[in-house]
């Protein structure tokens, strides 16, 4: 017999059949309704069994080299946990791109995330991340490898190359921070 582990899954199928009697006598005033959407809430909060987290990153370079900065939205679910810039100072885009990677890979491990996929509208990044380019640039090896290392505490990460129009938040808020000539956050 086999047991599923899914805590959302477990908590959909509690929302709908679990006799909620105790719990509203604990709590008057609330109704049957209420404690089923507190307990739906609770399961949208799990992620890493079936559905991964999902980052948005972007760097951006005015001039290039030029002052740059790197954004970064992160998804769990279906809400979306962080978005941030931060200002990098005089670097290329692609030098953007690879930060805007690590900082969201830092934060998605701080939130606790253990499957990622990434979405960014650099072709040269994503490819070197998923290995099908060589990283021949020296500055960009250092980065590189930094991501690499960025990704160990991951049990899955995949890379897509998507197109600017859908990357549109991370790409604010690298120029935001661009802006701003610091961090700033959604």
């Amino acid at each position: 017999m086999s047991i599923t582990r899914d805590p959302r899954k477990v908590l959909h199928c509690l929302a709908d059949c679990l006799d909620p009697g105790r719990t509203l006598d604990a709590f008057p005033g609330m109704t049957r309704e209420d404690l089923k959407e507190i307990i739906r809430r609770a399961a949208e909060s799990f992620v890493g069994y079936e559905c991964p987290a999902l980052l948005w990153v972007d760097g951006a370079a005015r001039g290039n080299p030029g002052q740059a900065g790197a954004g970064f939205v992160l998804e769990r679910g279906k809400s979306r946990v962080l978005g941030a810039g931060e200002y990098l100072g005089e670097a290329t885009n692609n030098e953007a791109e690879y930060r805007a990677l690590i900082l969201g890979m830092e934060a998605a491990g701080r939130q606790g995330c253990n499957e990622l996929e990434v979405f960014s509208d650099s072709e040269l990044m994503v490819r070197q991340m998923r290995g099908e380019y060589r990283v021949k640039n020296h500055r960009l090896q250092e980065l590189y490898f930094q991501a690499v290392k960025k990704m160990k505490p991951f049990k899955r990460i995949t890379f897509n190359h998507i197109s600017r129009d859908e990357n549109k938040d991370a790409d604010r808020l690298a120029n935001l921070a661009i802006d701003a000539k610091g961090r700033v956050s959604l």
